[in-house]
């Protein structure tokens, strides 16, 4: 029985290590991605530069492949890749976010309960009125004038 425990508390302490390691991976990976697409945009932008004719003498310069004018293929590639990588970041936040709440029974509960109550807020927000000098307005157009107040903007 004993044994069986010290079992127990080992498999949860080489989880734990591997949520770590696979969140300091993907923190990595993302890293990597950054510098890489600066890289890319930064080569393309030379190309680009050293592509584009400049008759300085003339006064005329050729924006067909200037810095000033990027190719549409290269704006939706970087888009993709943005996109990749933040579908990536996404997925290893709730990766771990779901392995907690698995070993959590209790946290479970508390999640569900949460998000309960934070729909009921939102669903009494957007379904409120209430009146206002100028005319009729949601709780949510109020609430937002209200923070906006106490904030000062």
């Amino acid at each position: 029985m004993r044994r069986l425990g010290q079992m127990t508390d080992h498999l949860i302490q080489k989880q734990a290590q591997v949520e770590a390691l696979s969140s300091e991976k993907a923190t990595f990976q993302f890293r990597i991605e950054a510098a890489s697409r600066s890289l890319e945009e930064k080569k393309s932008l030379m190309s680009m530069v050293s592509d584009s004719k400049i008759d300085i003498e003339s006064g005329t310069w050729d924006f067909s492949k200037s810095k000033d004018r990027p190719s549409l293929e290269y704006k939706v590639r970087i888009g993709q890749q943005q996109l990749g990588s933040v579908l990536k970041q996404l997925d290893a936040i709730f990766s771990a976010g779901s392995a907690f709440l698995r070993r959590n029974p209790t946290a479970r509960w508390w999640s569900l309960g949460y998000l309960i109550c934070l729909h009921f807020w939102v669903m009494y927000i957007l379904m409120s009125e209430s009146q206002s000098s100028d005319d009729m307005k949601s709780g949510a157009v109020v609430s937002l004038e209200n923070i906006n107040n106490t904030v000062g903007f």
